[in-house]
């Protein structure tokens, strides 16, 4: 599964953005122009992949 934004609008008007399958940051980057859009001013909840580190697929090799 990849990853996924998920719109939910009740039906008083109320929008809740959800991300599934990010790592670290990547999320907040990702909806950042939903936000605009939305005008702003949304709660904003980190769940624990928030704090994950980014996967970039890049490895670091360490020489000693």
């Amino acid at each position: 599964m990849g990853e996924e934004i998920i719109v939910d609008i009740s039906a008083a008007g109320n929008v809740n953005l959800e991300t599934r399958g990010f790592k670290g940051a990547s999320c907040a980057k990702a909806t950042e122009q939903i936000e605009i859009v939305l005008g702003g001013g949304q709660k904003k909840t980190k769940k624990p992949e928030y704090f994950a580190p980014a996967t970039t697929g890049q490895r670091t090799k360490l020489t000693f």
